[in-house]
């Protein structure tokens, strides 16, 4: 070997090596990173889950103050036991340092394993057994608060070492937050099971594209007739329409509007929500709906949406629905969406009722007190309907709730919790 050459190979194989160990470095420093992103989203989505079954428990909860029923109460203990379940498995999976785990923990815990000793339980409850169900609420809601609280501060950074400081600890016996449960939303009576024939269409023949485009122009008003987008399948096969913004879906059978959508931004109010619920009434009438009840109702982006159901026989007909959505600044109407009328209008036969709605009405919890009461066909999970009588009541903290009772019965069938605030009423 040539001496004069070796400092020449020394500084080459150095510099290999070098090469060689920042190569390993940043393979095994993507690796980390690579890992820790994945820790992240695994971290971020076990919380949304933990957020998702605390305010579900809370909701529950809730319903649970209101039911006199031992078989609707027994339902509601199982589902927040299902819920603590699953919030205790989300818990699991987040990082060991996120503030108020332990709290958090053992809030859920004792929560799931009391709901579970109320199946097992004798009716009625005691009055010390339905205020422990409003002191698990009231810390339910709290906690969810908290967690959400958290969630805000980090976004979606949500990592390991995330500092303690960044929120106070979840504490289960805070004070009681002045909001809604997270979980809103329509309810069952918005969007029945389609799995089934549509029956308001079954008599009705079918219509071409060329009268489905004409009776899409009479409904936006459209000057002239669209031109055709598609034609789409599934339950409701439809002629989609499309012009300036504007979609409009009519049936393949029956030429019956199912969704109309108008794009347009919308300006500044106008209107008060009350208002605009009366130009939607007005809508309904002239497209063919008349004497329908409204239902409940939420004002988002300048637009009211209302639900409406139709009344026949003493009886309304949630299952029937039909959304309305007005615009504010113009009174226009933006947004018609029929489906659960479509699919399920039709003419209904009652079987007279083995309980008077008195008689019913003393089947209702003790705590609440009845503001007013009605007759009402609901759906049930597995697409049957109930004849109920309904009740809306005020609920031990102030809230209002509908309480539906079979009227063949006398049995809870369904409650639902009203989340009324200024521009919204909804249910959960």
């Amino acid at each position: 070997m040539n001496e004069q050459n070796m400092p020449r190979r020394v500084v080459s194989f150095l510099l290999c090596a070098c090469l060689l160990s920042l190569g390993a470095a940043f393979h095994f420093r993507s690796q980390y990173e690579d890992s820790q992103n994945r820790l992240s989203r695994q971290s971020q989505s076990a919380y949304a889950q933990l957020v998702s079954s605390v305010s579900a428990m809370e909701t529950a909860l809730a319903k649970a103050q209101c039911s006199g029923d031992k078989a609707m109460l027994d339902q509601l203990s199982a589902q927040i036991w299902r819920e603590s379940a699953g919030a205790s498995y989300a818990l699991a999976a987040l990082p060991q340092n996120t503030p108020g785990l332990e709290e958090a923990q053992k809030f859920i815990n004792q929560t799931g394993e009391y709901a579970f000793s109320l199946v097992r339980g004798q009716q009625p409850l005691s009055q010390e057994q339905y205020q422990t169900l409003a002191d698990l609420r009231q810390a339910a809601d709290s906690l969810c608060a908290r967690l959400m609280d958290y969630q805000a501060v980090l976004g979606d950074s949500l990592e390991f070492g995330a500092p303690a400081a960044a929120v106070s600890s979840f504490d289960s016996q805070s004070p009681q937050l002045a909001e809604y449960p997270s979980l809103t939303y329509d309810g069952p009576f918005s969007d029945h099971l389609d799995q089934q024939e549509p029956q308001a269409l079954k008599i009705l023949p079918q219509v071409s594209a060329g009268d489905a485009a004409r009776l899409a122009a009479a409904f936006a008003g459209w000057d002239q007739d669209p031109t055709l987008a598609e034609k789409t399948q599934g339950a409701l096969p439809c002629y989609r329409f499309e012009s300036n913004g504007t979609s409009l879906y009519i049936t393949v059978q029956g030429g019956q509007v199912l969704l109309y959508s108008n794009g347009r931004d919308i300006g500044p109010a106008q209107l008060s929500p009350e208002q605009g619920a009366q130009l939607a009434e007005q809508f309904l009438e002239a497209q063919g709906f008349p004497g329908m009840k409204r239902s409940y109702y939420e004002t988002a982006q300048g637009a009211v949406t209302v639900n409406f159901a139709p009344v026949e026989q003493g009886r309304t007909l949630y299952p029937d629905l039909i959304k309305v959505q007005v615009a504010l600044d113009t009174g226009e109407t933006v947004g018609f969406e029929s489906r659960g009328y479509l699919m399920n209008h039709h003419t209904r036969q009652f079987e007279a009722s083995a309980l008077s709605i008195d008689q019913a009405q003393q089947n209702l919890s003790p705590l609440l007190t009845v503001e007013s009461r009605d007759r009402a066909l609901i759906p049930s999970a597995g697409q049957q309907e109930l004849d109920c009588y309904e009740f809306l009541c005020q609920t031990p903290d102030g809230g209002h709730c509908l309480v539906y009772l079979d009227a063949q019965t006398g049995r809870e069938r369904n409650i639902l919790l009203l989340l009324e605030g200024a521009e919204s009423t909804l249910t959960a």
